[in-house]
């Protein structure tokens, strides 16, 4: 289980709890929970991101380049775990 750094911190930043911004996103908190500490994978959808891109004031594209770089970060993990 990897977090999403990403997530993590912008929610922090704006002083909200995982309640709130799942609350806000319009989803629920276990699935907001699930995604931000990677037990969902790749499987996002992208209007749950959006929405939560939007509540996080994270513009799309820069969500693009965080969930790029934290997927990449998954395979090198799974491929030095395979070694």
């Amino acid at each position: 289980m990897d977090l999403r750094m990403y997530l993590v911190n912008a929610r922090q930043n704006k002083g909200y709890s995982q309640r709130r911004t799942a609350r806000e996103s319009g989803v629920s908190y276990q699935h907001y929970a699930k995604i931000e500490n990677g037990d969902r994978g790749r499987k996002v959808s992208f209007l749950i991101i959006g929405r939560i891109a939007s509540v996080l004031d994270i513009s799309l594209d820069d969500l693009y380049h965080l969930e790029k770089a934290y997927l990449e970060e998954i395979e090198l993990k799974n491929e030095s775990k395979s070694y």
